[in-house]
């Protein structure tokens, strides 16, 4: 008895022991966000002891403290010596699995000893998210009305597709007169139902998507049918069916669904927003608008009074109100100008920026180094090609091909909901020390895919060239004064990165190269890239080519031993 409560007392220390054990060593207290996850989402963990020392603290770092498979663009901070963030720079992968391993260089050499778990996320999978069914009217043909439903999917798909996927039943029995009216690949595919019969009672539907289709982004199809059921009020009935409300940056919003369009001529008579007054309203087949000064306003009163009448000899049969909760826009970061790519060597230098709910951001200018431009542009000749607008700016990458030269933190005003402006002057970033191309980043301090990237070419040389078969023509002006640029050196770029042409410019700013079909041979002239002392420029001639294919642009053709003439009138 007794060796047997000695064994006991062995195996509860040793529990005790090892329980300690884990206790005393660093472990993650918190991993947020798992499971499903958004395809733009920054990730936190929170670690039971302090770590991170104060000169890593509020700095954007490349060490890999977690390693992401598949593997994620994008940087750490910690906030805290116990917080650690990470931002990824693109999107995540749709219908994508992940997992985080949490690696020891978060320890920082401190000797102490950690246990970390894997840990899983996926961004959402395929799927149909809902349906809305309404009643319109048939072009061209009075009098006579059809049943439409838009159908929600999480990602695109392709109407063709959807087709063989589809089956539908009106009031119990299979229903094939049905027609998808959407053409191109999008997540909200219209089905229209062609005429129907109008009668007082309600038409019931059901709409099945069977398993098995799939986006058009791939992967993985439906694991499982989806079924949708409903209830369509007759034409002398008229149902609010939804009602959502956000932002646009200068602008607050109520948007109704309704099952049929309403008559916008007479909606004032009947819907009020309390407590804003001075409304306008929009109206688009089976939604309306309804916009406002809601400033300041989180929550309003919706009053949707009985009698509203459609298009269609419906009515609102009973009053509808509903506290709507003004939703909060995502917060968003761009420039104001998205094509402009010159500013003057001897201007403000100022590049204006649009911000909707940023408390703060970062400012990251870099260097591209000339003998990298042509690596730069081809880099970005198709920017990443993600099949899904994820309503997300592409970044410009410097990384090898230059160097940052200024970082900044900008506090914005608290200006909840609405558009702010600001600028960055590059004065600043680059002292005046600089001429060059240079990439602009501006990004949210946390959450570093809210962000956008524009080039810059900071120069005096304003350049035109010309190409025609067997010789090239360059125009080197002042962008301050238009005056020709005298001893301008030209150089023209292969699409394989050799300079295959040079010149330099004369008292007319002009540099003219014939016999160019000998000099370049196989060679692709790609960039032109001009210096005059240390100002610098480059226009890409892929990107900057005119289109002429409009144009009879051909010239008279002769024929050989042939001879043109020509007679004047006095």
């Amino acid at each position: 008895m007794k060796k047997l409560f000695g064994f006991f007392v062995i195996v509860l220390l040793a529990i005790v022991v090892y329980s300690c054990g884990i206790l005393s060593g660093v472990h993650v207290v918190e991993f947020s966000p798992t499971g499903e996850v958004g395809s733009l989402t920054s990730f936190t963990i929170k670690f039971s002891e302090e770590l991170a020392p104060a000169n890593k603290l509020d700095n954007w770092l490349d060490d890999e403290f977690v390693t992401f498979e598949p593997k994620i663009k994008g940087k750490f901070k910690w906030i805290d010596s116990k917080t650690l963030i990470f931002s990824p720079e693109v999107p995540l992968k749709p219908m994508t699995k992940y997992t985080a391993n949490i690696n020891d260089e978060v320890l920082f050499n401190t000797g102490k000893s950690g246990s970390f778990d894997k840990y899983e996320f996926n961004t959402p999978m395929f799927d149909a998210k809902k349906i809305e069914f309404f009643w319109t009217m048939i072009p061209n043909q009075n009098h006579k009305m059809s049943v439409q439903a838009n159908l929600t999917f999480t990602y695109p798909v392709d109407p063709k597709t959807l087709y063989k996927y589809l089956s539908v039943e009106k009031q119990g029995d299979e229903f094939k007169k049905y027609t998808i009216i959407t053409e191109e690949n999008s997540d909200v595919i219209a089905i229209n139902f062609g005429e129907i019969q109008q009668t007082d009672k309600e038409q019931e539907f059901s709409v099945t998507i069977n398993k098995g289709m799939v986006s058009v982004i791939g992967k993985n199809g439906m694991e499982e049918s989806r079924t949708f059921e409903y209830n369509l009020p007759p034409i002398s009935k008229m149902v609010v069916t939804e009602v959502t409300s956000g932002f646009d940056g200068s602008t607050g919003w109520i948007e109704v669904a309704t099952t049929q369009t309403v008559d916008e001529k007479r909606i004032k008579e009947f819907v009020f927003v309390k407590p804003v007054n001075d409304l306008i309203f929009y109206v688009n087949e089976n939604r309306f608008r309804i916009e406002g000064n809601f400033s300041a306003i989180t929550e309003v009163e919706l009053l949707i009074k009985k009698g509203l009448p459609s298009l269609f000899g419906g009515y609102l049969e009973d009053e509808y109100t509903q506290s709507v909760s003004l939703v909060d826009l995502l917060p968003s970061i761009n420039f104001s100008d998205k094509k402009g790519k010159y500013l003057m060597l001897y201007g403000e230098k100022n590049i204006e920026v649009n911000a909707v709910n940023m408390n703060k951001v970062e400012v990251e200018v870099s260097q591209i180094f000339k003998n990298n431009i042509l690596q730069f542009v081809t880099r970005y000749d198709y920017m990443y090609d993600f099949e899904y607008d994820y309503g997300y700016n592409e970044n410009y990458y410097v990384d090898e091909l230059g160097k940052a030269i200024f970082k900044k933190q900008i506090k914005l005003k608290d200006s909840h909901n609405w558009l702010q402006k600001f600028s960055i002057n590059l004065n600043e970033a680059l002292n005046q020390k600089f001429n060059g191309i240079y990439v602009v980043n501006v990004y949210d301090e946390n959450d570093r895919w809210i962000q956008d990237s524009k080039v810059v070419a900071m120069s005096d040389l304003g350049i035109i060239a010309k190409k025609s078969e067997n010789e090239m023509v360059f125009f080197i002006n002042s962008i301050a004064t238009t005056e020709p640029i005298t001893d301008a050196e030209i150089e023209v770029i292969s699409s394989n990165n050799q300079v295959i042409l040079t010149g330099k410019t004369g008292m007319d700013g002009v540099c003219k190269i014939t016999g160019v079909i000998e000099k370049i041979k196989d060679f692709v002239p790609r960039l032109v890239i001009v210096t005059k002392g240390k100002d610098l420029n480059y226009i890409d001639l892929k990107e900057t080519q005119i289109e002429t294919s409009r144009f009879d642009v051909g010239g008279k053709k002769l024929a050989e031993n042939s001879l043109t003439s020509f007679v004047l009138f006095g």
